[in-house]
């Protein structure tokens, strides 16, 4: 692709890579590298469609800090229909330092918001507890029930949370309001871009050797066109699977 856009996305041992031809919409040519790293930055943070941003962070950030058998699902929900958002996360965020002064100091979580069809807040939740009797977890949350799921045989951890987002993270009920909340404590994709040409070969390069990329064939591959950056060849890997 000539002077097109790549990028590798690494979240724990799922490996995603975009390449770009470059071609901008009514801009009459290609971005190529020498354009500008700053003005490309820009392009890139507003292409994208603002909830599928949503899902492709939260998918990773499951990815990069969810990957042990140990950690824990859990579905919250309320007994009453609690509507309001912010109040609701004043509850939630209480449970989760009852559970880390309790069970984990270093507790780690990622709970997606949603609505159930009486209207009320619940929450998915992926977070590294130990195991703790249902009947326990639930007096802990006080608010209403606790779902517990297993993952043990869950090897993309970011698709299978996906699976639990039913609703639109652009629900108009999270206006002002983040979709997800994570705990401070995690961590997030490497990403490599093509900005610097000789830099990126040399990490690109360094990235195929330790994963094995060219020994691996993809789990998923997808062409697409993009508005901003013209057609896309996307592959994912998944290191779970060799």
């Amino acid at each position: 692709m000539e002077c097109g856009l790549k990028k590798y996305v690494i979240t724990g041992h799922i490996i995603e890579v975009y390449e770009y031809d470059g071609y901008v919409h009514g801009k009459g040519g290609f971005t190529g590298v020498s354009k500008g790293n700053a003005d490309l930055e820009n392009k890139l943070k507003n292409y994208s469609n603002t909830n599928q941003r949503r899902r492709d962070k939260i998918r990773r950030l499951a990815c990069s800090n969810f990957n042990n058998k140990y950690d824990k699902f859990l579905t919250l929900t309320f007994a009453e229909n609690m509507t309001n958002v912010k109040e609701c996360n004043v509850l939630f965020k209480a449970f989760m330092r009852k559970l880390r002064n309790k069970y984990n100091s270093k507790l780690k979580y990622l709970a997606v918001i949603e609505f159930q069809d009486r209207g009320a807040v619940h929450y998915h939740v992926l977070l590294n507890i130990p195991y703790i009797p249902h009947k326990e977890l639930q007096n802990l949350w006080g608010n209403g029930f606790v779902f517990i799921n297993a993952i043990e045989h869950v090897d993309n951890i970011g698709a299978y949370i996906l699976k639990y987002i039913t609703k639109n993270t652009d629900d108009t009920r999270l206006m002002g309001q983040k979709a997800y909340l994570i705990s401070k404590n995690l961590k997030h994709p490497d990403e490599i871009v093509n900005h610097n040409l000789r830099d990126f070969n040399k990490m690109e390069n360094k990235v195929i050797k330790k994963y094995n990329l060219d020994y691996l064939k993809p789990i998923y591959e997808a062409n697409y066109n993009t508005e901003l950056l013209g057609k896309c060849n996307y592959k994912q890997y998944n290191l779970e699977r060799i």
